[in-house]
């Protein structure tokens, strides 16, 4: 059983997708801080920034609020107005909750990119970082952990591999943004 484990960032790009299309479960980590400055309520297309505004405080990620959901997402759209069909298919999943918002446009992105893979969530724990990895992986049966390239300078692999779960890295992935592969899969339709 591969397993992967993110937060839910708003508008992923399409290497959140890759990881995601290559494993059999997905764990959305919500119960973990809110990183400022991070992806959970921003995105990077064609070196622009594109952000909705969140309520200050570093509450956990499922706690956490968009301050004007929808006049922020209107603004998203107009200024990316080439993408505009396929981000008005994202309407719906607009709300104040920011881990609600972004896990309804992952699991939208999911479905415009075909991609079936099971997504399941963390649970609170007082476990950190790697161990907190590791008993997510044993709780949703994982006999390989999938990560993200830039996790081999923190990641604890001899915790994984005392647990018998395999980590292997994600490399050598598309560095497209997932609106413009949306974009070239509906235009060979």
């Amino acid at each position: 059983m591969k397993i992967s484990i993110h937060q839910p960032n708003f508008m992923p790009w399409y290497p959140f997708f890759q990881k995601i299309q290559n494993v059999d479960r997905f764990v959305i980590l919500t119960h973990c801080q809110f990183e400022k400055n991070g992806y959970q309520n921003r995105f990077n297309f064609n070196n622009s920034w594109y952000t909705m505004s969140v309520k200050k405080g570093l509450e956990p990620i499922k706690d956490k609020l968009y301050l004007n959901p929808n006049n922020d997402w209107d603004k998203i759209k107009n200024r990316l107005s080439e993408y505009k069909t396929i981000l008005d298919e994202f309407d719906n999943c607009i709300v104040e909750s920011l881990e609600e918002t972004n896990c309804l446009v992952i699991n939208k992105l999911c479905e415009m990119l075909e991609i079936e893979t099971e997504i399941v969530f963390d649970y609170p724990t007082e476990l950190k970082s790697t161990d907190r990895l590791v008993d997510l992986c044993k709780h949703y049966g994982a006999t390989e952990y999938i990560s993200g390239i830039g996790a081999k300078e923190y990641l604890d692999e001899y915790i994984f591999h005392k647990n018998n779960i395999k980590v292997t890295y994600q490399d050598n992935l598309n560095k497209a943004h997932s609106l413009q592969v949306v974009k070239e899969k509906n235009e060979i339709f």
